[in-house]
């Protein structure tokens, strides 16, 4: 008998900050790691009692370094006693490297892509990634996109939200180079498929 897999996806209007020490206001912010203490209490406290349930929070780095925010992210899972499975899956640098790691995707999705922009990208560094696949799929690239927003960032956050929607439909999962995005589909496996072999 198949096991029915639920999802339930939880947004948030930005990545914010991680709480500094001492501090002992507590709200809503609708900012990821402004609200992190809060949700993986909730969160962990509903799904403990859930057979097989699984916390995976996916958010992107940006300039931090990866190790040591990974540790923040997990002192902050201990220190809120976090007792269901949970996984902190780190897009490195954002999360257009998921997409700039596959050039078959952005190919099916963008037909004219201008894949040679690929050269100067290090896979997973942290340089200028949404930049880049700007400069991939924008008709005239990143200066264009930049010129047209004018200071506004939801012209640019319009854009970015249309690469994810192409692109990410026609990612391939075992294909794609970027090693963070790799790390979030051998999570979810382990947690759907605990039998399967490893990548």
């Amino acid at each position: 008998m198949e096991k029915e897999i639920v999802w339930n996806v939880k947004h948030f209007g930005g990545i914010g900050h991680l709480s500094k020490k001492g501090s002992v206001l507590e709200r809503k912010t609708g900012k990821l790691l402004n609200d992190l203490p809060m949700f993986l209490r909730a969160f962990g406290k509903v799904l403990q009692s859930m057979e097989d349930s699984a916390l995976i929070i996916v958010l992107d780095n940006d300039q931090r370094d990866v190790r040591k925010f990974r540790q923040e992210l997990e002192n902050t899972a201990i220190s809120n006693i976090v007792l269901c499975d949970y996984v902190f899956c780190v897009a490195v640098k954002e999360m257009e490297a998921w997409l700039l790691g596959d050039p078959g995707a952005i190919r099916e999705a963008y037909p004219d892509a201008k894949i040679q922009f690929l050269k100067r990208y290090e896979q997973d560094g942290i340089c200028d990634t949404w930049e880049v696949l700007a400069d991939i799929v924008y008709p005239h690239g990143y200066q264009k996109l930049k010129k047209k927003a004018g200071g506004n960032y939801t012209e640019i956050g319009k854009a970015k939200c249309e690469w994810a929607d192409k692109i990410g439909k026609c990612l391939h999962l075992y294909e794609n180079r970027s090693p963070s995005y790799q790390y979030f589909i051998r999570e979810l496996e382990n947690r759907l498929i605990p039998d399967c072999p490893q990548l």
